[in-house]
């Protein structure tokens, strides 16, 4: 039952930051095309939301940092994507509210 709660406040989140309301467990939250402001956003909604220590995420593993809002706005604009970064999954972030902690 808690998972289900999780899962819900996770799809709120996601929902408000990034537009997207179809969530699954492989969907793939780092692949969504946005700015980066949206990144840093989530991460903090997403520990306060949760109680989640995340002193240990290591954000540019994850995602790439935006020099300039310009090179934000032409990724989302023609949808580029971020090559070599690992995935961040809703299956792994369901895992990292258990633990209350970040972990890999």
């Amino acid at each position: 039952m808690k998972e289900c709660q999780s899962f819900k406040k996770l799809q709120a989140i996601v929902s408000k930051i990034y537009g997207i309301d179809d969530l699954k467990l492989d969907t793939v939250i780092n692949e969504v095309k946005t700015v980066s402001e949206d990144n840093d956003y989530f991460i903090r909604s997403f520990e306060s939301e949760f109680n989640i220590d995340m002193s240990s995420f290591p954000y540019y593993k994850y995602y790439e940092e935006d020099q300039f809002i310009l090179l934000s706005i032409f990724r989302r604009l023609f949808r580029t994507t971020m090559k070599g970064k690992q995935k961040l999954t809703v299956r792994h972030l369901l895992r990292v509210i258990r633990k209350k902690k970040w972990h890999e």
